[in-house]
């Protein structure tokens, strides 16, 4: 390893690839922001969903009940 020759760089290459490291840099930083917002919503939504469910077979119940009094015979 240490018979390696040093690489030499042109300043302004090495001015280029220092940028795109850090333009890389910037945009992996904003997909990360963008998806936790998008995990943050999917949760929200989630919970929505959910709510929704619940109601529906709440009402679906209330449904079952009305059905029943009304049309079975008393006795």
């Amino acid at each position: 390893m240490s018979d390696e020759m040093p690489i030499f760089v042109k300043i302004e290459e090495y001015k280029n690839i220092v940028d795109v490291l850090r333009l890389t840099q910037e945009k992996l930083e904003k997909a990360k922001m963008l998806i936790s917002k998008i995990q943050e919503l999917k949760q929200q939504e989630d919970a929505e969903l959910d709510a929704w469910q619940s109601e529906i077979e709440d009402i679906d119940g209330r449904l079952d009940l009305i059905n029943k009094t009304l049309l079975e015979p008393e006795m």
